[in-house]
């Protein structure tokens, strides 16, 4: 799964960052510490001598605004410490992931073969950027992926709920996005309500989602298949009457195929769900490292960005 070593950052430990997702503070604190030594080291020396201690100080200011929270200590970290994070995720569930192009700059990913995109590809990326590891991106099936964490994959980043069941089994991070199951349908169709649904000779779900739990759980018929994508397929060709998803997605999918239209969670009272990024239960480092770069990225209004770019003014490709 991993292929390379970290690279150690020999020689720059007079300004490498304490924590993870380095604010503007702690970039001023080092670039301040490399001034005043470099003043100190330039005390009754030659004008030449002096600028030539600037020149140092300015390009030692500004790799270590660039490395950013590259330099956060990762050693204790069993799964990033060879400085690589490999991410599963199903790349059928737009605008979160889906296949792109390929065009898109992510520039920590360096192994993505199935150009996945979206928002949890670009929210990875920046977590990769800012922790200074490699990212490689593991596409598979959804049901899959909880069972690969610690073997072919060090988190799971795929819009995935939080719930006790999965907690048992793996750990979570902070929560990143709030979600609601919704049901998609065929624009004619006359599916309005909770007892409308239970009527459906076949709902589509995908294997493993809480989706499929939500149907389950409400005794519905339910077609379970590997993904998404599949189980629109089915809708599009009378195999199934409705398809139990996620609300964000399903409004992508209805910018996909014009004859469907998505009806609200909420009249069929489902419960909001959160997203978290999964990942396996001994490794409190990385742990609490994504934490943190996630917070960093809130707080300093990176989230937001990508949010708006890869959500809110998603389009079908």
């Amino acid at each position: 799964m991993k292929k390379a070593i970290a690279l150690v950052l020999a020689g720059m430990t007079a300004f490498s960052l304490a924590a993870c997702g380095s604010s503007s503070g702690s970039t001023a604190a080092s670039g301040a510490a490399t001034t005043t030594a470099a003043a100190a080291s330039t005390e009754g020396a030659p004008a030449a001598s002096t600028e030539a201690a600037a020149a140092s100080t300015e390009a030692a200011a500004a790799v270590s605004t660039e490395a950013g929270s590259a330099a956060v200590d990762l050693s204790g970290s069993k799964y990033l410490s060879d400085g690589v994070l490999t991410v599963a995720l199903n790349s059928t569930f737009p605008p979160f992931e889906y296949v792109g192009d390929g065009t898109d700059d992510f520039k920590a990913i360096t192994a993505n073969p199935t150009n996945a995109t979206g928002f949890d590809v670009a929210m990875v990326n920046e977590i990769g950027t800012r922790l200074g590891v490699k990212v490689e991106i593991a596409d598979m099936d959804f049901d899959g992926i909880i069972p690969a964490l610690g073997t072919k994959a060090d988190v799971a980043a795929t819009g995935m709920t939080i719930t006790d069941e999965r907690k048992e089994a793996v750990n979570f991070s902070d929560p990143y996005y709030d979600a609601t199951q919704s049901v998609l349908v065929k624009s004619d169709s006359t599916v309005a309500t909770l007892d409308d649904l239970k009527k459906c000779t076949s709902v589509g779900c995908q294997l493993g989602t809480t989706g499929e739990t939500v149907a389950n759980d409400n005794g519905l018929k339910v077609n379970s298949v590997k993904s998404f994508n599949q189980a629109v397929l089915d809708l599009e060709n009378g195999k199934n009457d409705a398809v139990v998803i996620d609300q964000i997605p399903g409004e992508a999918f209805t910018k996909q195929y014009s004859d469907l239209k998505l009806i609200d969670g909420s009249e069929f009272n489902f419960d909001v769900e959160q997203y978290g990024i999964a990942m396996p239960k001994d490794d409190e480092v990385m742990l609490n490292a994504i934490n943190s770069t996630l917070a960093d990225m809130k707080s300093d209004g990176t989230y937001d960005k990508l949010l708006e770019q890869y959500i809110n003014n998603y389009e079908a490709e």
